[in-house]
């Protein structure tokens, strides 16, 4: 089954979390496109229009953090933790949030379809 947009998943490489953003017909193969998270930073990025905040205990993150579109990234499967599954999946609104802070990195208004 293809890891579907919006998932949160580990990387086993530097165990953080990453949101999947590529669609789902793209997540079939062996990379996927997605979105690191972190905590680094956080004042400086919480407001920021590349980045999009989230509090503790919203959809599996376990503390402050924001996802920073400007490094939008693709990543073989073999470096997602999907032995323990996604640890939680974004809102279609917080997605929409999401879409719009790449578009925001590459300069284009972006909408989730």
């Amino acid at each position: 089954m293809p890891l579907r947009p919006g998932e949160v998943y580990r990387l086993t490489e530097g165990d953080r979390p990453a949101i999947v953003v590529s669609r789902e017909a793209l997540n079939r193969g062996d990379y996927v496109v997605v979105v690191p998270v972190t905590t680094k930073r956080l004042d400086a990025r919480r407001n920021l229009p590349n980045c999009v905040y989230f509090r503790g205990g919203q959809f599996g993150f376990d503390k402050e953090c924001v996802a920073q579109a400007e490094a939008i990234t693709l990543v073989d499967k073999a470096v997602l933790d999907l032995g323990a599954g996604p640890a939680g999946r974004l809102s279609e609104e917080v997605m929409r949030d999401l879409i719009r802070a790449i578009g925001n990195v590459v300069g284009a208004e972006c909408e989730l379809l």
